[in-house]
């Protein structure tokens, strides 16, 4: 009942896809920054050709264990972009572990007084900014005796502070050297006095 003269053409749409972009953070040691690494993936067509790319941060820049990282500003570019819309935030998880705090111990030279007692200046490698201070319980030489380069041994090094928790101290022990020199003579010799016993001529006359 019906004959075909003729075919026409006709349009439609090809809509973009919509891709999923999704980030896996790496771990760091501590560092005194929120600044995180993250890898992305997605479900692009196989075949086509896509960069990702996009700024991921930590929550916060302390110590902890599957901290969340927020990933913002995500965009694609590439050959194949124009086909795709794309989420622009995700977040995942990473840990920040403890940054090793090294204390180094100064000593004071001193003139000998008898004992080991040691005089010291504590400083460590904490991240310029952090706030961390040590105190110690002893400083001693080894020996009270006089000499150059004695060993000085600090114990019961302890770190405190509102970024003290970051770290972890590698030795509650410091050691360094200093001088231990001769007390200064007093200068001028010594003197004694020397007290000759006299007989008393009492009751005696002279030349009798």
């Amino acid at each position: 009942n019906y004959s075909v003269t003729s075919v026409t053409g006709t349009t439609a749409n090809i809509t973009a896809k919509t891709l999923s972009v999704t980030a896996a953070a790496v771990n760091k040691q501590y560092d005194a920054n929120t600044n995180a690494t993250v890898t992305f993936a997605d479900d692009r067509v196989s075949g086509d050709v896509l960069t990702v790319t996009g700024n991921a941060s930590f929550v916060n820049k302390n110590v902890g264990v599957g901290k969340t990282v927020n990933v913002s500003g995500i965009s694609i570019s590439g050959t194949d972009s124009g086909n795709y819309t794309q989420n622009t935030t995700t977040s995942t998880t990473a840990d920040i572990t403890s940054k090793t705090l090294t204390v180094s111990a100064t000593a004071q030279n001193k003139v000998n007084d008898g004992n080991t007692g040691a005089t010291v200046t504590l400083t460590n490698n904490a991240v310029a900014g952090d706030v961390v201070t040590q105190t110690f319980t002893s400083a001693n030489f080894d020996t009270a005796s006089t000499g150059s380069g004695k060993v000085v041994t600090v114990l019961g090094v302890a770190i405190a502070g509102a970024d003290a928790t970051n770290y972890t101290l590698a030795s509650s022990t410091a050691v360094t050297t200093a001088n231990i020199t001769n007390a200064p003579s007093s200068g001028g010799g010594s003197s004694r006095v020397i007290i000759i016993p006299v007989e008393p001529i009492v009751g005696k006359v002279l030349g009798a």
